[in-house]
């Protein structure tokens, strides 16, 4: 759990010293463990949390209901922080709920709430007990977002869990709606008034005021039976020197509208010189111990006197505390606004001193966000600013983003052109969300201001040039700035060195330097692991996987993903984490994992908006459609990635884009599409980088072979293996062997197509691939048929069925067919003339008829009709 995180906001509150017996108010509280939601509304001082407090604890006994408390603040408007305090509030009372949501909502752009809270639902609904968490102060909460998600944890409760909600004023949720259904209990103003029993009981037998039943029901008529009320006046006839209390409560009469502000005057006036001072000048503060309060106040004794006052006085509440802490308290809530009222009426010239004394206290104590809002508060912006700057990357990383930005906004504008850390820190949560449009005014802004003697903030900025120029295909630009932020980052400086050691990664991963990205990657992720820097490690790992991939190395690259799946379950932008080990299950042709995997990619993809990331589910979703034999759905899915890339994604999509419709293409048998859609880029093999030297050069090799042209098909693909072979590139070595086995099969160099199969498949056989295989066809499937390896066997046993029944009975088929010949009898078969067969394969007429002639004489017919026919029955349209 987090550190950051109060656990006195999520501690029931102790009872109330002054506790007052009310069954009537606690017998209709009980009602909630019928209701998933209850409302407790009502002004302030009419002990809405008290009542709660009371009719929770009758509830644990009865029905053993859990009970999670979280009281709100000002501070707890924003999505992230509300939910991980409720998540951390779960975790404490049920161990077994809320770990799942606190630990997705850690981290730069953490996980969108609405799929944590259906993960928390299921969580909850396998306890077997009650649950009910309260929400104290939920006046505070005005972020419709928050109401939204609330509204479907509500909606989709199971029977166990009861939300109860303490507010001042009626929340915007759909009360009406849960009120007509039976599933909300209210409980208003009228019934928390105290009626003649409970005010009795109060003023006689808890206060011992021994005022008579007429002085009892006047204080009652007057106050209308606002408990705080009656509160305080009890308070002020305790003190009262006079003989008789009647003449003070006929003055308390007279003073109906304004009662609250005069007995806060008459408590007040009561009280010795130095408590009166004393609570004045901390009125400012929203929670305080002894020495906090003798810091604020330039005093001493302040913890004593806190511990006389919350004994004696109901205007300072005991908060929870851990057994060795110092004790904190805070006002009573009407109490403080109008002893804050007061204070600025009384020396509003110290009030703005007060609050940075608060600050300096915090600041010295390494609570950054209180110190801070103070700071703010009393207009210490150069304080403020001096901290945002110190805990800028903290709140970035630590899914914080927000709060940043909001502090941003409160300081004024020549103070924000001062913050060079903090705006760097605001690029890298853009980065990190995808929005790389909006990055570069925040680094020019920070390069403009920043200090000559920080190297490892200089480092950031140009580890975050180098991650948008990656994304924009500028490799040589990207290696530049990241060699600048390797060598600005000081070695003991962890979260630049991991930025810098990112970024090299990234840089040579783009150029093409694979062996090189690996090691650097190696590297950095360990870094970002040991710099907190969650996020980066996670991606760096997808990344590292693609890179294993690549080499044909899917036990590193599963070894490398494995182990972030389970911590990117949550996390929209570690979206590629799924989507490279979709890739590794695909290759081992364990297609419905890989489709489950790839539609949690697509979820979080969604979530975090990032268009490079959906276009890649997209691509691979479609590859998973080509194997699955859903050619239109492929369609759809490139189609849609198309729609992605055209929005702006990194340079590197766009190759593999092109390279997936050629290869869909040539499965649906439309050989000039494919080739168009390849001349959309160059395909010279040295004048490319990075993917798209993956990428394009093994496609240009497949349509070759399918315009059956074996022969520069081969001498094309000496040159991909050697290329590949050299730079280590084995997964593209064993993709090209297999395309190079087909070459010299229908060149019938039988002997240097069984050397080629049997080196792919010694390469191949250790890291179990399977797909790439079958993704060559029927044709394949015979000379693996004619090796006889054990490995060949159980790849032959992976083709579809009619494919190993054909297989099976190689010697009652005719004379194989070429690959020319193959390509016609296709185009026969989708009724195109000699003329339109001659146009598609870029041929003359005279050579299409000396193509049909031979395929005729193969298969020993004499007419097209019967060509088809049998076609179909020696199965060789689905050897394709």
């Amino acid at each position: 759990m987090s550190e950051s995180l109060l656990r006195t906001k999520i501690a029931l509150p102790a009872r109330h010293h002054r506790f007052i017996p009310r069954p009537r108010l606690i017998t209709q509280l009980h009602r909630l463990i019928d209701v998933p939601a209850t409302l407790v509304s009502a002004p302030t001082g009419f002990g809405k949390t008290m009542a709660v407090q009371e009719a929770l604890r009758a509830l644990a006994t009865r029905h053993a209901a859990a009970i999670a408390w979280l009281t709100l603040d000002v501070h707890d408007n924003d999505p992230v922080q509300f939910w991980r305090y409720v998540a951390l509030a779960l975790h404490t009372t049920l161990p077994a709920c809320g770990a799942t949501l606190i630990e997705a909502l850690t981290g730069p752009q953490p996980a969108p709430v609405r799929s944590l809270l259906a993960a928390t639902l299921n969580e909850i609904t396998a306890q077997t007990q009650h649950l009910v968490l309260v929400l104290d102060d939920y006046h505070l909460i005005d972020l419709h977002a928050i109401h939204d998600d609330l509204t479907f944890l509500i909606e989709y409760a199971p029977p166990n869990l009861h939300i109860v909600f303490v507010t001042r004023a009626d929340p915007p949720l759909p009360l009406h709606r849960w009120r007509a259904r039976g599933q909300l209990l209210e409980v208003r103003a009228t019934d928390l008034r105290f009626d003649l029993t409970e005010t009795t009981t109060l003023l006689n037998d808890v206060m011992r005021l021994g005022l008579s039943a007429e002085e009892i029901m006047t204080l009652l008529r007057q106050t209308e039976g606002w408990p705080a009320a009656l509160s305080m006046a009890g308070l002020a006839l305790r003190d009262d020197t006079a003989p008789s209390p009647t003449r003070h409560i006929a003055q308390l009469a007279q003073h109906n509208r304004f009662i609250i502000e005069y007995l806060t005057d008459e408590v007040l006036a009561q009280q010795p010189a130095e408590v009166r001072a004393l609570l004045l000048r901390i009125a400012v503060l929203e929670r305080f111990c002894g020495s906090l309060c003798d810091a604020v106040a330039e005093t001493t004794g302040s913890a004593a006197l806190l511990e006389t006052l919350a004994q004696t006085h109901g205007f300072i509440v005991p908060l929870p505390s851990a057994p060795n802490d110092e004790p904190w308290f805070r006002f009573h809530r009407l109490f403080g606004d109008l002893l804050r009222g007061q204070a600025r009426r009384t020396f509003p010239e110290d009030v703005d001193a007060l609050y940075r004394r608060a600050a300096a206290w915090h600041a010295a104590r390494g609570d950054v966000e209180q110190a801070v809002e103070y700071a703010i508060a009393g207009h210490d912006f150069a304080h403020a600013a001096q901290l945002i700057e110190r805990s800028a990357n903290t709140l970035v990383m630590e899914g914080r983003a927000a709060l940043l930005e909001r502090w941003l906004n409160l300081l004024p504008d020549a103070w924000r052109q001062t913050m060079p850390r903090a705006g760097v820190a605001v690029a890298w949560a853009l980065i990190l969300r995808g929005r790389y449009s909006e990055v570069a005014p925040y680094l020019d802004q920070a390069e403009t201001t920043m200090l000559p003697d920080a190297p490892a903030l200089r480092g950031e900025l140009h580890a975050a040039r180098a991650v948008l120029a990656e994304t924009q295909g500028r490799a040589a630009e990207a290696l530049v700035h990241a060699r600048q932020a390797l060598d600005l980052a000081p070695a003991d400086h962890l979260i630049a060195q991991a930025v810098a050691h990112t970024a090299i990664a990234g840089a040579l991963r783009i150029s093409g330097d694979i062996d090189a990205a690996i090691v650097a990657y190696e590297q950095a992720v360990p870094l970002c692991q040991a710099a907190r820097l969650r996020l980066p490690a996670l991606l760096g790992r997808a990344h590292l996987g693609l890179l294993y991939l690549t080499q044909g190395r899917l036990r590193s690259a599963e070894a490398a993903l494995k182990p972030a799946l389970q911590s990117a379950i949550f996390i929209p932008a570690a979206s590629p984490v799924f989507i490279a080990y979709s890739a590794i299950l695909i290759e081992r042709n364990q297609l419905e994992d890989a489709h489950q995997h790839l539609r949690h990619a697509l979820d979080l993809a969604q979530q975090s908006g990032h268009t490079a990331a959906l276009a890649q589910c997209h691509l691979h979703l479609a590859r998973l459609r080509r194997a699955q034999g859903d050619l239109a759905g492929a369609q759809v899915a490139l189609d849609t990635a198309a729609t992605f890339t055209a929005q702006g994604v990194p340079a590197w999509v766009e190759p593999l884009l092109i390279a997936e419709r050629v290869r869909l293409y040539l499965d649906q048998g439309a050989v000039t599409k494919a080739r168009h859609a390849l001349a959309s880029r160059g395909t010279d093999i040295e004048a490319v980088a990075g993917a798209v030297r993956e990428a394009l050069p093994l496609i240009r090799a497949r349509l070759l072979l399918h315009q059956g042209r074996s022969a520069d098909a081969r001498a094309f693909l000496d040159n991909i293996i050697a290329s590949a072979e050299q730079s280590g590139r084995q997964g593209r070595v064993i993709e090209a062997l297999i395309l190079r086995t087909l070459a010299c099969a229908a060149l019938n160099d039988e002997a240097a197509a069984r050397d080629d199969l049997q080196r792919a498949l010694a390469m191949a056989e250790p890291e179990g691939y399977v797909r790439i295989f079958l993704d060559a066809g029927a044709r394949l499937a015979r000379l693996l048929h004619r090796i006889g390896s054990a490995y060949a066997g159980r790849l032959l046993e992976a083709f579809p069925s009619s494919v190993r029944a054909r297989v099976a009975n190689l010697t009652e088929s005719p004379e194989p067919l070429t690959d020319r010949e193959r390509d016609v009898l296709r185009l026969m078969a989708r009724g195109l003339t000699y003329r339109q067969i001659a146009s598609e394969l870029v041929v003359s007429v005279n050579t299409v008829r000396y193509h049909i002639k031979s395929l005729y004489s193969k298969l020993q017919v004499n007419s097209r009709t019967l060509a088809l026919a049998r076609a179909h029955e020696l199965h060789l349209f689905e050897e394709d």
